[in-house]
């Protein structure tokens, strides 16, 4: 990816952390503020993070991991597999293509959330345990949720896009190609 499409990913992506910040701010938390907004190209970095950092609550985002536009037109994201079939705040089809990476947001933010309301709190729980989730859903719910199409019907159609790839050589970009050229 070119440093100018890098450049509209971040952009994209430190906008929507603004907005999902605020809405923390404004319903959850008042005095929630990331101290911290991380965008990381590296090829060797594979899982994000957020949570409390030495100068507060924060996330750090694998971007080489998340974005990418050779998607084909239809996709699943995942999420952890203890709660990626939860209707919520599990795993979905998606045409969208910055999809995965506004769940990723999403899904770190709760995670800052959760260390902040620790902090102020003075409890803790499992990293996505009952606490997380409840963030997490809130977020979900306002954020992702509302947007996604019909799951069954995307479903039906990832799975016909599958079928269709089937005998195809496995190199990822005649895939792609093949699949754009219908």
């Amino acid at each position: 990816m070119n440093s100018i499409e890098r450049a509209e990913w971040n952009n994209f992506a430190s906008l929507y952390v603004k907005e999902v910040e605020q809405f923390a701010r404004n319903e959850i938390y008042p005095d929630f503020k990331l101290a911290s907004v991380k965008f990381d190209w590296s090829p060797k970095r594979r899982s994000s993070r957020g949570g409390m950092y030495s100068d507060g609550p924060g996330i750090n985002m694998a971007m080489n991991h998340l974005c990418k536009d050779n998607y084909s037109e239809i996709y699943r994201v995942y999420e952890y597999k203890s709660f990626d079939s939860d209707p919520n705040i599990g795993g979905f089809y998606t045409r969208d293509k910055y999809a995965r990476l506004k769940m990723v947001i999403v899904h770190e933010i709760a995670h800052a959330l959760q260390y902040y309301c620790y902090k102020i709190n003075r409890f803790r729980c499992t990293p996505h345990g009952p606490t997380w989730k409840n963030l997490y859903k809130r977020l979900r719910m306002q954020f992702i949720n509302p947007n996604l199409e019909d799951q069954e019907t995307l479903r039906s159609d990832y799975e016909s896009f599958k079928t269709s790839l089937q005998g195809i050589k496995r190199d990822p970009l005649s895939i792609y190609e093949r699949a754009a050229s219908k």
